[in-house]
């Protein structure tokens, strides 16, 4: 009757109303809880005190998927050691391993990317994640955030794609780095 779909939202569905209940914690991810009218209040709180359980785990680690099977935990850091970090093509190779490990540092990561030869199955890991952002964007084109530090490892690496756009590729090296270095002198990164 009643089952839990794991994902950006959260949801038990059934028959009765459904109001809104938020973690305190965790305010970017909803969950919509089916609290039926003839439940008790130790059965309301147990079902909320198992939904905030549920995003601290959420929290501290990464979801396992077919493309990275193992879980990756994460360390809460406080907020004066926290870091928001940017990481342009963050998920190609190099550049989702870099992700999986500032995650487990504890950091904020945003990672900028265009899906060029980047694919969204390196990082959908770390999607759930309420330190993580995915932002699809091309380097070459300047972007605004605010972020304490970047790594710029945008570009079309292997033969194959390079070879396919060669333009493309030295926009990307050269836009792209102007682009970085433009957004880290204007907030000090």
């Amino acid at each position: 009757r009643r089952h839990c779909i794991i994902a950006r939202h959260c949801s038990i569905y059934s028959n009765s109303h459904w109001p809104s209940i938020m973690a305190e914690d965790n305010p970017g991810i909803v969950r919509k809880m089916s609290l039926e009218s003839g439940d008790s209040p130790e059965a309301k709180r147990a079902r909320v005190e198992r939904f905030v359980a549920d995003q601290q785990l959420l929290a501290s680690q990464s979801i396992p998927t077919p493309h990275t099977p193992q879980v990756i935990r994460t360390v809460r850091l406080p907020d004066s050691k926290r870091k928001k970090i940017l990481v342009t093509g963050g998920s190609g190779f190099v550049g989702s391993h870099l992700v999986d490990r500032l995650m487990s540092e504890g950091h904020e990561v945003v990672v900028l990317d265009n899906f060029f030869t980047g694919r969204k199955a390196n990082v959908e890991h770390w999607l759930q994640h309420p330190n993580f952002s995915l932002v699809r964007h091309d380097v070459t084109q300047p972007i605004l955030l605010e972020v304490d530090q970047i790594y710029h490892l945008a570009c079309p690496a292997s033969p194959p794609h390079y070879q396919y756009n060669p333009v493309k590729t030295i926009k990307t090296s050269t836009m792209g780095t102007i682009n970085m270095l433009g957004l880290a002198k204007r907030v000090k990164a």
